[in-house]
């Protein structure tokens, strides 16, 4: 009978330092693993077990939804639930992306940056889907059909250019000046998220003429309170605050769906009426620009990680 055998376990000293993580002693895996090695990994308890499954079940439950959704909304053939079809595949993409990343991080020091420069583009384009959904479904209803409601989806995907170059960039000054490459990657980012948001935190406040109508079952106001906790990680001496990020980013992910999937029922009779019908150039155009975009930045990083 075979038996398989698990990969060995270090301790913080004995892998390269592009390798450690803040406040995390040990559990780490070899630095030249094999992808066999690194699945089989998941399956034991590394520095990395959690990342993975944290995201990878996730993403199973974002497919889970997906189809569900294809099966009761026209999501391919009615254009007004394109924008929620591009929201939900990218909705997929970043937890599974995320998984991925973790898992075969520990094959070269290359490959890590490889599989993270993935990670921040598939976060990036995440971004890209929240302007996508907010901006068809959840505006405040005097800009609907204004100059800046106009320019919200193409402004995002520039966004996400300069949330994927920061983020990547972030990766080069990481061992010389630590504290720039955390405030790099951080600001990477708060800035699409804030900027995504900005609908939603005006129809939180209490002006009169911003909210009709309200945002639904306080699932709104809910999604963006969960994803700004996780930023603010706690020491990773009190648990590994990576985790924490994960699961707060997942719950808010959760409400974030359900709310749009509200404003997009209940307003669709009062959007249409005020909106052209999306096009094609509009949405897949635009989202496979910034797909092509994002992939040609990821590219550039990597041919530049020899010379650095």
């Amino acid at each position: 009978m075979l038996t398989m055998k698990l990969p060995q376990i270090f301790r913080v000293h004995q892998v390269p330092r592009i390798f450690w993580e803040d406040g995390i002693m040990s559990g780490y895996r070899h630095p030249k693993s094999s992808a066999l090695d690194c699945v089989l990994s998941s399956f034991q308890m590394t520095n990395e077990t959690v990342n993975i499954w944290t995201h990878f079940l996730p993403a199973w439950y974002f497919v889970w939804r997906f189809l569900v959704l294809s099966s009761s909304l026209d999501l391919w053939r009615d254009p007004y639930h394109w924008p929620l079809l591009i929201y939900l595949l990218l909705v997929c993409l970043y937890p599974f992306a995320s998984s991925c990343a973790h898992t075969f991080s520990s094959m070269s020091a290359r490959a890590r940056h490889i599989c993270y420069f993935c990670d921040y583009g598939a976060l990036s384009l995440y971004s890209l889907g929240c302007a996508f959904a907010y901006g068809a479904y959840a505006m405040p209803d005097h800009w609907v059909s204004g100059v800046w409601h106009r320019y919200f989806v193409p402004a995002a995907a520039l966004n996400s250019f300069v949330c994927t170059g920061l983020s990547c960039y972030s990766r080069f000054p990481e061992l010389e000046r630590p504290r720039l490459s955390k405030v790099l990657r951080t600001a990477a980012f708060v800035y699409p998220f804030l900027y995504d948001n900005i609908p939603l935190f005006c129809r939180c406040l209490p002006v009169p003429q911003l909210q009709s109508p309200a945002p639904q079952s306080g699932r709104e106001s809910r999604h963006p309170g969960v994803t700004l906790a996780s930023p603010h990680r706690p020491p990773p001496r009190a648990g590994h605050s990576h985790q924490l990020f994960h699961i707060c980013a997942v719950l808010g992910t959760h409400f974030q769906l359900e709310a749009i999937l509200c404003d997009a029922r209940s307003r669709r009779a009062w959007l249409r009426g005020r909106l052209p019908v999306p096009g094609l150039p509009g949405t897949f155009g635009t989202a496979g620009l910034a797909l092509l975009g994002n992939a040609a930045i990821i590219g550039a990083f990597t041919a530049a990680l020899p010379r650095a």
